[in-house]
């Protein structure tokens, strides 16, 4: 470890290196029949790194980054791009990483031009920055690995049917400050796809495979991380015609499969459940402004449906007790009918479903007719939309009347542009026929222009959300920013609350995609929180910027079994002066980050960084 004395030595050494650099000439290399594009960034600083959880540590370090591009023959023949980086300090450049980050990211296209396109593309990032989500609050930050390989061909011979084939590989794993926990996951998937066009019917089908294999840090929900190991495996087949009167008709039929292990892969630990679905859908427009349509579906296993749900959000939610049949089958027509002259547009609709699960069946019939009104007024455009829905369940023997609404309205009075807007809903059906929803959310926003380049606006918004007559299945959320921008300097603040219902996965809570009553109790986690934002920005002098953003949040999350007070906040300061092809940086940042639920003190780290950096065009 090098003293102040010697890092400063070293860097002006560096620094007088990177301007001896003569500029290359701008242009493009041609070797042979292959054409090349190099650009790069060199950088040399100093910088220092502190926590309570690990020793500081300060250095004098180079950096770059480069960008080499090209074809063979041909664009269309052969192309690729290349983008290697090393140690770039995203949070004290325009990135806003908490440590520095290296890797590589690198694509290819070949036989572009031809019936036989491919494409192969590489990334791998080490010791970077990530997010752990929360719905509506600021994200927590990881930090870890990953890497992506995607693969595709087809075979598009005129006359012959299509073959598409894709394959992808993802990896990740992560850590997240304040914790010590950890939290992997492994995604793959392979897919082959076909179309043919015969006597007017275009025929297509395929197969996709999908695995992930995820070990989900369940810190919030009072849990040990689970392993978990998921395999989808389906086939589909479809078949479309044309029609008279401008119509159509298609059919569709898909065969899927999952399989799930859980933990210690115990006979215990296992979900597995196959389905089979059929869709047909038939459309015309015999008259100009007037579409008919009809839709069926039909599924064997309404549960599996529900749960692919789950797992396709990256959701480890396992069913509780044995499995029991279930089923779905939906018919549904419509009509849509539009009137300019009269701004209007008429819409109806109804559907006739029976569903069967838990062990209970049931039957619904809906009726929904919906007018939407589009036209200038007072200067303003407005937009209005109303909908009434009659739906009956056999289950309950009585009707429901559901309502929905919204109002939009933007206008520009003077200097002054005003829009906002609301809408309603209230006993709206979910995908469980005996479930409805209500709910309400807003906007709204005002913005005024003083003299060319000053401006001011704010903006309000919010929605709520609930299962009808179900404790415990509301989610909400507040936004409030405002922000000021002025001729070389502007600033900005903002203030959220959220709460509701969610699910962990891998990459942080997400709401829950389905009902809560279907999930066994310990796997949802309720949460709750409130953030505030501020950020101020400046250009002083020609190439000079300046900002600086802190965040903070205060969240809490309940599960089963467990408590969880949260904490984060975040500062960022950063400086760039930028003349002709030098960079001149400066920045500090500072994390706060922790869960009481973790049980270890809550992580504190910070850096900062000077340093110079210039770009080179080498050919």
């Amino acid at each position: 470890m090098c003293n102040l004395s010697e890092a400063v030595t070293k860097t002006l050494t560096f620094v007088a290196l990177v301007l001896a650099l003569a500029a290359r000439t701008a242009g493009q290399v041609n070797k042979g029949e292959a054409s090349l594009n190099l650009t790069g960034t060199i950088s040399a600083g100093y910088g220092d790194d502190y926590s309570n959880v690990a020793a500081s540590d300060h250095s004098i370090f180079g950096a770059g980054a480069a960008d080499l591009s090209g074809f063979y023959f041909d664009p269309n023949f052969l192309s690729f791009n290349v983008d290697p980086f090393y140690n770039q300090s995203r949070l004290n450049s325009t990135y806003q990483s908490m440590i520095a980050a290296s890797g590589v990211s690198a694509s290819a296209k070949i036989f572009g031009g031809s019936p036989f396109p491919g494409s192969i593309s590489y990334s791998t990032i080490f010791n970077s920055s990530g997010d752990y989500g929360i719905p509506g609050l600021p994200n927590f930050t990881t930090h870890g690995n990953s890497d992506v390989l995607a693969l595709s061909w087809g075979v598009h011979v005129h006359d012959l049917p299509s073959l598409n084939l894709s394959f992808s590989n993802a990896n990740s794993a992560y850590s997240l400050y304040g914790t010590e926990t950890q939290g992997t996951l492994h995604f793959d998937t392979f897919s082959v796809s076909s179309g043919y066009r015969i006597a007017g019917f275009n025929l297509s089908g395929g197969y996709q495979h999908m695995g992930s294999q995820s070990l989900t840090p369940e810190f919030l929900s009072g849990e040990p991380a689970e392993q978990s190991n998921s395999d989808a495996n389906s086939f589909f087949l479809g078949i479309a015609h044309n029609l008279p009167l401008n119509g159509s008709i298609s059919a569709g039929a898909t065969h899927l499969k999952i399989s799930t292990a859980y933990g210690e892969s115990t006979s215990d630990d296992h979900f597995n459940t196959s389905m089979d679905t059929l869709t047909g859908a038939l459309n015309f427009a015999p008259v100009t402004r007037l579409n008919l349509g009809a839709n069926g579906f039909y599924t064997d296993n309404l549960m599996g449906t529900l749960y692919n749900t789950l797992l396709t959000a990256g959701v480890v939610a396992p069913e509780s007790g044995a499995q029991q049949a279930s089923h779905d089958l939906s018919l549904t027509g419509s009509a849509n009918y539009e009137m300019p002259a009269e701004h209007l547009n008429l819409h109806g609709f109804m559907e006739h479903q029976q569903q069967a699960f838990f062990g209970l069946s049931f039957a619904s019939d809906i009726y929904s007719g919906t007018a939407t009104y589009s036209n200038a007024l007072r200067g303003g455009q407005f937009t209005g939309v109303l909908g009434v829905t009659r739906s009956s369940v056999s289950a309950s023997r009585q009707s429901l009347l559901g309502l929905t609404t919204s109002i939009n309205y933007t206008h520009a009075i003077q200097r002054w542009n005003l829009s906002g807007g609301f809408a309603y809903s209230q006993d709206t059906q979910t995908v469980l026929i005996n479930y409805t929803t209500s709910g309400y959310n807003y906007f709204g926003n005002v913005g005024r222009r003083f003299r060319r380049r000053m401006y001011w606006g704010v903006s309000a918004g919010g929605m709520r959300s609930l299962l009808t007559g179900v404790p415990g299945s509301a989610n909400s959320s507040q936004n409030y920013s405002t922000s000021l921008s002025l001729p070389r300097f502007s600033i900005n603040g903002s203030y959220s609350m959220s709460s509701g219902n969610a699910l962990l996965t891998p990459t942080g809570l997400v709401a829950t995609p389905i009902p809560v009553t279907v999930l066994p109790s310990s796997a949802v986690v309720y949460y709750s929180g409130k953030s505030y934002s501020a950020g101020i920005g400046s250009n002083p002098i020609r190439g000079l910027t300046l900002t600086a953003t802190y965040a903070k949040a205060v969240s809490g999350t309940t599960s089963n079994s467990l408590v969880s007070s949260n904490n984060y906040g975040n500062l960022y300061c950063i400086l760039m002066y930028h003349l002709r092809k030098l960079d001149f940086q400066a920045g500090y940042s500072r994390l706060v980050q922790g869960f009481s639920a973790a049980g270890t003190p809550q992580t504190i780290a910070g850096s900062y960084y000077v340093g110079i950096s210039r770009w080179l065009d080498f050919f």
